[in-house]
């Protein structure tokens, strides 16, 4: 049987990029060997490491999109546009509940929710 265990995004620059997701998301940094690695810890045994570009791997936005919870999505894409963080799509009503899609320093997409109750 497999287990998920990491997720890994290529960036542009990496310094950018670690400082975005500690940042701006507060992701747990675990791991920070830059110029040639970052980790951080999304649960227990799972991990979410971002690599340098290079000649084999490349940045392709649209390739990929993460999803994060938040307490409350309005709040937190009115946090990120003070902080010049690309939105892409303005919080918006699902069925499962309230969500909006900011862009990280590369323009990866990323999903913030918060779940209806």
């Amino acid at each position: 049987m497999t287990k998920f265990s990491i997720a890994m995004l290529v960036c542009s620059d990496l310094d950018r990029s670690r400082d975005f997701y500690r940042r701006i998301l507060g992701l747990k940094l675990v791991d920070d060997q830059t110029p040639h690695w970052v980790e951080f810890e999304l649960s227990p045994g799972v991990v979410f490491g971002l690599h340098p570009r290079t000649e084999l791997l490349a940045v392709r936005p649209g390739s990929l999109q993460l999803g994060f919870s938040v307490e409350n999505v309005d709040k937190f894409v009115a946090d990120c546009a003070s902080l010049n963080v690309p939105i892409l799509q303005y919080p918006y009503d699902e069925s499962f509940g309230r969500v909006a899609i900011i862009s990280d320093p590369d323009g990866y997409p990323i999903q913030i929710g918060t779940p209806r109750l």
